[in-house]
């Protein structure tokens, strides 16, 4: 059974997102980076949204399962939508 969400993981994911936003920008529009480097550039934005996330204690309030879901839900049509906007 899976513990309780809270919004502690939903900002992770959101991190995730705004990281691989922020390095597709980059490589779309201002600089086209070698892949791995990317990655790394991408990890490296992502360790520092857990580290600031961490750092706070408000967000582990939990969640109801249904805001959990459609908050998850909103973060991929976010980052669908944006990564094609970038790219095009």
């Amino acid at each position: 059974m899976m513990k309780e969400p809270t919004i502690k993981k939903v900002a992770y994911g959101i991190a995730m997102a705004i990281a691989i936003i922020i390095v597709h920008f980059i490589n779309a529009r201002v600089y086209a980076m070698p892949p791995i480097f990317a990655l790394f550039l991408a990890i490296f934005v992502t360790y520092l949204g857990i580290v600031l996330i961490n750092k706070s204690n408000n967000f582990d309030q939990t969640i109801s399962r249904t805001k959990y879901n459609l908050i998850n839900t909103v973060v991929v049509l976010v980052l669908f939508i944006a990564y094609f906007k970038i790219s095009g």
